[in-house]
């Protein structure tokens, strides 16, 4: 707990930094970019569009609870490709950043923290794609707008809390094992699949996989999001503890493995 505030004081102390290089971090990405920032929603959009295709003539999944299946889909994906996009670049980010890392005045926990805060903003910027789908839906009476979604701020908190602390550990770690990042793209592959993204564990008949995919920490992350962002509900009060359960206790652990760390950064770097 005291590793977790101490990080949180720090970024907040620098927040003015913190802010400075997320500004830099975008401006990077889409530099010589033809239509920057808009990218952030025309890939969402290429990405919702397929999906529309794809599953209205080629496949038809029948599921109690997600109709249209593209848009249940598009709702799972969204803070999927936030958490996992966060991730990925987080092993690398204090190896590209090692120059600022020498420097006294740039704290090593800013980086992981302005990478998590980069792929906020994306996620940010796609959303109006997911409102547009369901303003769709609901005008064609395929599926009734979920007003909650405008509660959505409150459901990313677990999202951040446990993508922030990851981060940390993995950035950590990234500097040690520069394989690390390998090994994360094909771990998240296999946690993908074990997440109930493209599928509800309502669905689920074969019981004991079930219970199995239940232990998923993921699983009432995703519920609390999707709930708000699709089934106009609130998720039980039982997922939103273990939802943000998950995330103090990833934000805490990673804030403790990255101080326990950080005195060898500058060096492995």
């Amino acid at each position: 707990m005291r590793a977790g505030a101490e990080v949180f004081g720090l970024l907040w102390h620098h927040r003015a930094l913190v802010v400075a290089l997320v500004r830099r971090d975008l401006a990077a990405r889409y530099r010589a970019s033809l239509l920057g920032y808009l990218w952030s929603m025309l890939n969402p959009l290429l990405l919702l569009a397929v999906y529309a295709v794809v599953f209205t003539t080629v496949f038809q999944p029948r599921m109690a609870g997600a109709k249209p299946y593209a848009l249940f889909l598009f709702a799972g994906l969204l803070p999927w490709l936030f958490f996992s996009g966060a991730l990925l670049d987080a092993a690398m980010t204090l190896v590209d950043n090692g120059p600022l890392l020498a420097k006294v005045v740039c704290p090593a926990e800013v980086f992981p923290a302005v990478t998590v805060l980069a792929h906020l903003v994306h996620h940010v910027l796609a959303l109006p794609v997911l409102l547009a789908g369901l303003a769709g839906c609901a005008v064609l009476g395929l599926h009734p707008f979920p007003w909650t979604v405008l509660l959505l701020p409150l459901a990313l908190v677990p999202w951040v809390l446990l993508t922030g602390g990851l981060a940390m550990a993995i950035s950590a770690v990234g500097v040690h094992f520069r394989d690390t990042r390998d090994l994360l793209a094909n771990l998240l592959n296999l946690l993908f699949f074990g997440t109930p993204i493209i599928y509800t564990l309502d669905g689920l008949h074969v019981v004991w996989l079930k219970r199995l995919l239940q232990l998923n920490p993921l699983a009432s992350v995703i519920e609390v999001y999707r709930s708000l962002a699709f089934s106009g509900r609130f998720a039980p009060a039982t997922d939103w503890a273990v939802a943000l359960g998950v995330g103090l206790v990833a934000w805490i652990i990673g804030a403790w493995l990255f101080l326990r760390l950080r005195d060898t950064l500058v060096e492995a770097v």
